[in-house]
């Protein structure tokens, strides 16, 4: 509900001034951007080198338990009472620490991504408001806020983009 006050608002602002002057709005995507710049990009696959491993790890799990399974589903008839309760809590017990273990890597990828992909952000949106200053835009929306149309050219997202890549070369 707020949001929807906050861009009316914007809106009616947006209105006024261009009964006044001439209005320049732009709009972007701050995920778009992300994806597709520098830093974004090489966070992406710092991130991706260091759970890699981790992901592998739970493959071969996955493929552990299904191999046990199979041998329980084949071994079935042959296997006495008790070493086939055995297999069975065996199996339930691998099934269990893999969800776990798959649980805790969502977790843990999802945590460092957000903290890794903050810095990114914030840097968006200082280029995305050096930018508007100085080509005189009146207004920068983010176009995943409930923007329901953006005419190609106020589109600035590879403007934008552009202009962090500037910036990663530049070092800074």
């Amino acid at each position: 509900m707020k949001k929807i006050l906050f861009l009316a608002a914007i809106f009616v602002l947006t209105l006024q001034v261009a009964a006044f002057a001439e209005s320049k709005i732009g709009a972007f995507s701050v995920q778009a951007t992300l994806l597709r710049c520098d830093y974004g990009k090489a966070f992406t696959a710092k991130l991706k080198a260091k759970f890699e491993p981790m992901s592998k790890e739970l493959e071969r799990d996955a493929a552990a338990i299904q191999k046990l399974e199979s041998e329980l589903k084949n071994q079935d008839l042959a296997l006495k009472l008790e070493a086939k309760q055995d297999k069975q809590r065996e199996y339930r017990r691998n099934v269990r620490d893999h969800q776990d273990s798959v649980v805790a890597f969502r977790q843990k990828f999802q945590m460092e991504s957000q903290q890794g992909q903050q810095p990114i952000v914030e840097k968006i949106i200082q280029v995305a408001n050096k930018y508007g200053k100085a080509n005189g835009y009146t207004l920068i929306v983010e176009m995943q806020q409930v923007v329901l149309y953006v005419d190609d050219a106020a589109d600035i997202t590879d403007e934008i983009i552009a202009e962090l890549n500037k910036l990663k070369k530049a070092g800074k």
